[in-house]
């Protein structure tokens, strides 16, 4: 057997996230590529590039599935206002006027803190629909980062008497259209992959609804919606369709294992039954949750009924980060205060939902975990930090003592994108954040 690397990781703990959840102890991974060639003690094997792995521990790369990237910009706006107000102080305020140049300066901000957070996997959930250069903008930036992308590509097909922006509502088959023509221009990326969406309820017709689950069971392709977020989108289903919007996507057939349903902060037990019976995905946003007042998801009994949950921060207007470190705790945190039971999750549910989970709804068996034969996407933490010390249990602090500084290293497919406070790219932190001042000043002054 070959046994020279591009790259070995020495004498580190791996949280392998493997069907047993092993945890191994001073263990080596070699990367060839873009690919984990082996894990073990890893005897005789040289790569040109070595990382002491001494005292820290190595995870599988996170997965943010539920992020509104423009939003990155408009941090702050909306503060202390309820969903349907928040909505037009920042992202209908500020999405009408997003340009290329923008979309690009506010895919930076969220890639760039994302990989300091150990995500590799990151999900623009794009309702932002007046400007065909966007979904360009954004998937280039991706590239450019370094980061592993999904690019939802989000609809409404009606709106206006819930105030959507005009420019962001098309006809359903122009929407087919726009995500089949992406699909087919970004097919064989290495890093990115198309989904399509529909943005709320109150801003789908059924024709849209039934194009989406159409051209998803014909393609694979999967989709995502905001459901539930609030009581706005039953009270507009039961106005408009006579059933609650849970019974009406499933008379749709629009609930699948293909479909990541975001939020669920309302959602009743019978409609959890709905989402175990045909596969359905949840999206947990807890920040965001938290910061607009919607509530706390019954995740905790979603979990117990076998309801495969994945993790968001949504857009950063709604929590005002894409940090997902911050969001893990405040997702533990919330369901203990929910169900008043200090047991109802775990750090290691969390570790779960962010990775094999993610890779489950993602429909992407080649991520997710630390296995020979996976892609090579993970991250290195070092609790050898003040507010993480002393670390008796490395996964707990990483759920509860933990932030950004304990992210020493990221991979995404084989390669280090950030290490030590760089990144690969050639990006500049403060840079960035000079750039992003300046440019919103201009903006703010405009919109």
């Amino acid at each position: 057997m070959n046994k020279h690397a591009d790259l070995l990781i020495r004498n580190i703990t791996v949280y392998t996230q493997d069907s047993s959840r092993s945890v191994l102890q001073n263990t080596d991974v070699a990367v060839r590529g873009d690919t984990i060639a082996a894990v073990g003690k890893l005897e005789g094997w040289t790569a040109a590039t070595v990382l002491d792995g001494t005292g820290k521990a190595l995870f599988p790369g996170m997965q943010n599935l539920h992020v509104h990237i423009f939003q990155s910009l408009l941090k702050g706006l909306g503060a202390d206002l309820n969903l349907i107000a928040w909505l037009q102080a920042a992202p209908l305020r500020g999405g009408p006027a997003m340009t290329a140049s923008l979309q690009r300066l506010a895919c930076r901000v969220a890639a760039m803190e994302s990989l300091k957070c150990g995500v590799t996997t990151l999900s623009d959930f794009n309702y932002v629909q007046h400007n065909d250069e966007l979904p360009h903008a954004c998937i280039e930036t991706m590239e450019e980062v370094g980061i592993r992308g999904i690019y939802m590509d989000c609809y409404h097909d009606t709106g206006l008497e819930m105030n959507v922006f005009p420019g962001f509502i098309h006809p359903a088959d122009e929407c087919i259209r726009r995500t089949d023509a992406l699909v087919r221009q970004y097919a064989d990326h290495p890093l990115i992959r198309i989904w399509s969406g529909a943005s709320v309820p109150w801003g789908t017709t059924e024709h849209l609804y039934r194009a989406m689950a159409d051209y998803s069971g014909s393609t694979g392709i999967p989709y995502t919606m905001h459901i539930l977020e609030t009581e706005e989108d039953n009270a507009f289903t039961m106005k408009h369709w006579g059933t609650p919007v849970v019974e009406t996507l499933e008379k749709l057939g629009v609930l699948t294992d293909r479909l990541s349903a975001v939020h669920c902060v309302c959602l009743k037990e019978e409609e959890i039954d709905a989402f175990v019976r045909n596969g359905v995905n949840a999206v947990y946003c807890p920040a965001s949750n938290a910061y607009l007042g919607s509530g706390i998801p019954p995740v905790a009994a979603m979990l117990e009924q076998g309801v495969n949950i994945v993790m968001g921060t949504d857009g950063a207007a709604s929590n005002n980060s894409s940090d997902m470190i911050e969001s893990l705790k405040i997702g533990l945190l919330l369901q203990k205060v929910g169900t008043r039971r200090s047991d109802c999750m775990t750090a290691q549910n969390m570790l779960d939902f962010t990775t094999i989970n993610g890779a489950k709804a993602a429909h992407r068996p080649d991520l997710g975990s630390i296995e020979a034969g996976k892609l090579a996407d993970m991250f290195i933490f070092n609790p050898a930090y003040l507010r993480s010390c002393p670390n008796f249990d490395t996964l707990a602090t990483l759920m509860y003592n933990s932030s950004q500084e304990n992210v020493e290293t990221t991979l995404v497919n084989g390669r280090i994108v950030y290490h030590k406070g760089q990144f690969a790219c050639g990006l500049e932190e403060s840079a960035v954040v000079a750039e992003v001042e300046a440019a919103m000043k201009k903006f703010m002054a405009e919109v």
